[in-house]
């Protein structure tokens, strides 16, 4: 079991990775579309769950594809640049936490007047 800061790194280190492998060194045009937003890993490093998210909305299903057929490229890479006794299983998840906030941003633009909301940064909250 790794400690939670190596997984942190490690974690960190795959993201670099994946995003470097998908804007530099693959070839499908559709790889540029795509933000990796986090990676989580497991107790014992052996499954790495990738968020990522898309330009376009309407680009997600290619993209989804995209990561399908990638897949074992994108494992094997990641296995070479990370030191790791086994590569990591990879599993690719659609962060929808931006289309989330703004959704919530239009709700509340509906509720309270954009004018009227005070913007709260990380030094206000509590």
């Amino acid at each position: 079991m790794a400690s939670e800061r190596r997984r942190r790194q490690v974690a960190r280190q795959i993201q670099e990775r994946i995003a470097e492998l998908l804007l530099y060194e693959m070839k499908d045009p559709r790889s540029s579309f795509v933000t990796i937003t986090g990676v989580e890993l497991n107790i014992d490093l052996t499954v790495a769950r990738i968020r990522y998210t898309v330009l376009e909305a309407s680009s997600r299903s290619k993209v989804e594809h995209m990561l399908e057929h990638a897949h074992g490229f994108l494992r094997t890479e990641v296995a070479r640049a990370i030191k790791l006794r086994s590569a990591p299983q990879v599993i690719f998840e659609y962060d929808q936490s931006i289309e989330l906030a703004a959704r919530i941003d239009s709700i509340l633009d509906r509720v309270i007047p954009p004018g009227e909301r005070a913007e709260v940064g990380p030094e206000d909250e509590a």
